[in-house]
């Protein structure tokens, strides 16, 4: 059999695409994706790039999680989070003990949700080879789908007396869900609440946070990919950017095949001869140019530091964080004006671009999509000033070069 690239995985993604058109609609009122379109991406390997190869995955280099995202993200933006952002966490999984490894890989076509946010009510009690959890986690994209979650808590740590984030994996039936996922974008990914009582953690299902993050577990060293040993911190942030650039492709593409055929509804004029509308789709389209651009050179540099396994310097760092943030800025600003473009036909729930719209909104609300987060540190350190990003200011010095 012949080895599975990331380019015959990108080409299985744009075969959906007009199928995840056809199903956007019922996604954003199921609050969920259709079981046909979880079924298409398991049947496509759609969910198996960051999955280690010793489980029945393809192991690839960091970026394909963006690569496959952006072509779904044409289709049903919400179907590319699932794939792109839930999908990765295999990636999350390669970095915990191997026993935990074997326990979630054990069914090939593991989803695995995630939920680090809003925790309330939690507590964590040592107990006899192990921990009990308790608590209730926000927006665990995917949950309903997921046979396994990781959560994360502070934890008493057991060789110090204070206390470190530990992440903790959980199989179903260990955590409920709470249906909650009632939102104005991204409907369709079902990001409900983890509800946790009481569950029993044994020791080898739970991984400090420092140690995860390094990647400097015996199960991490376990995979050949550099992936699973690089500092997650310098590469989580990127994980959007698929859903971002492939939403705003989406919109633009939706916007043109309705404009070329769209006559005024009061004086039946030719949409399409209008300058003002020439002008603003060239303007939107130069913003979507300019933001593959920046996305192609993120991942450009991640991949080769990774592959040398080397750290991100300092100041490839404040321009990683810059230029994810104004990619999501740049996007929005392009949707934001084809919707406002279409006049009162672009408020209707069920035209596509509005769609497009409300989902960019709910992109760019991510925390590693925040303005001053991305945009702050370059500035300070431009400036000479530590960027009082922990993150950045521990990274190794680079060339200087801010642009």
């Amino acid at each position: 059999m012949s080895e599975v690239t990331l380019d015959v995985l990108v080409e299985r993604a744009k075969s959906l695409v007009p199928v995840l058109k056809e199903r956007a609609q019922e996604t954003e009122k199921l609050r969920q994706l259709p079981d046909e379109t979880m079924a298409d991406l398991h049947r496509l390997g759609l969910l198996k790039y960051y999955q280690p190869k010793m489980f029945g995955g393809y192991e690839m280099d960091w970026g394909a999680h963006a690569a496959i995202a952006t072509e779904l993200a044409k289709g049903c933006t919400s179907t590319a989070w699932i794939q792109c952002v839930v999908g990765a966490h295999t990636w999350m999984a390669a970095r915990f003990d191997m026993e935990a490894q074997k326990e979630m890989f054990a069914d090939p076509d593991v989803l695995i949700a995630t939920a680090f946010a809003g925790g309330r009510n939690v507590k964590v009690e040592r107990v006899d080879g192990g921990f009990k959890l308790w608590g209730e986690w926000s927006f665990a994209s995917g949950l309903s789908h997921s046979e396994w979650a990781i959560v994360g808590s502070q934890t008493k740590s057991a060789t110090r007396d204070e206390y470190e984030m530990t992440l903790f994996a959980l199989p179903k039936g260990d955590f409920g869900l709470v249906d909650n996922w009632y939102v104005s974008g991204l409907k369709g990914t079902g990001s409900m609440n983890i509800k946790v009582d009481g569950a029993f953690i044994p020791e080898h299902r739970s991984i400090p946070i420092n140690t995860f993050d390094t990647g400097t577990s015996e199960g991490a060293k376990a995979h050949d990919c550099y992936s699973y040993q690089a500092y997650m911190p310098e590469y989580f942030f990127s994980v959007p950017l698929g859903p971002i650039v492939g939403t705003a492709i989406g919109a633009m593409e939706t916007y043109l095949e309705i404009t070329k055929t769209r006559f005024g509804a009061m004086f039946g004029e030719r949409v399409a001869e209008q300058i003002p509308v020439q002008t603003r789709i060239a303007e939107s389209s130069a913003e979507i140019a300019a933001a593959q651009l920046l996305f192609d050179r993120v991942f450009a540099i991640l991949h080769a530091r990774g592959s040398k396994h080397e750290r991100v310097t300092k100041d490839e760092l404040v321009r990683l964080k810059r230029d994810c943030v104004f990619i999501g800025k740049l996007c929005s600003q392009a949707v934001t004006r084809l919707v406002k473009m279409m006049g009162a036909s672009g408020l209707s729930d069920n035209n596509p671009v509005q769609r497009f719209h409300r989902d960019m909104e709910a992109l760019t609300a991510h925390q590693s999509q925040q303005w001053e987060i991305g945009m702050t540190p370059i500035g300070r350190w431009a400036l000479g000033l530590k960027t009082e990003n922990n993150i950045i200011d521990s990274a190794p010095e680079g060339d200087g070069e801010m642009f």
